[in-house]
């Protein structure tokens, strides 16, 4: 890909460069919300927004990589993690099921960082469900806690769901 402007070619970011650079704009278009349209207002916009660009980011990973668990986990490790983005424990691998733990977490360090710690949990956290729905819709996931939120891991427990 070429930088129309300069016809140079753009340098690639990571997946966690990207999610600080879009925080510059959502950060600020989030407090401003809260201040003019109240906090439950805010939440549900914004939830549906984002978990709304999550399923359509899903769907854009699965025509790259294809679907199911294993291409899955080369998502998880080749885009989530890279460039040291968080350190992932692979704890079961199987043709249902893929089990891991996200054991530190730079999305979650970097909100730390700001004090804003809840606006990470809806701009970033809260994606994984609807990404999983975009990408595979047999696929569901299941999890308890994130970094994010205070637990020490992120618990990341994907299945194939019975056929109906």
């Amino acid at each position: 890909m070429t930088n129309e402007m300069t016809h140079e070619p753009e340098a690639q970011i990571t997946h966690l460069q990207r999610r600080k650079i879009e925080s510059r704009v959502l950060i600020p278009f989030i407090e401003a919300c809260r201040e003019r349209f109240g906090e439950a207002a805010t939440r549900d916009l914004v939830l549906t927004t984002i978990r709304r660009l999550a399923g359509k980011e899903g769907e854009q990973w699965a025509e790259r990589f294809g679907s199911g668990l294993a291409a899955l986990e080369r998502i998880a490790e080749d885009i989530w993690a890279a460039g040291g983005a968080m350190d992932i424990d692979m704890i079961q691998r199987t043709e249902d099921r893929l089990d891991f733990n996200v054991t530190r977490c730079g999305y979650a360090a970097f909100y730390q960082q700001l004090g804003l710690t809840d606006i990470g949990a809806l701009v970033h956290c809260s994606r994984d469900h609807a990404m999983a729905a975009g990408f595979d819709p047999s696929v569901e996931l299941v999890r308890t806690g994130t970094i994010m939120e205070g637990k020490p891991c992120c618990d990341f427990r994907f299945r194939k769901k019975p056929l109906a």
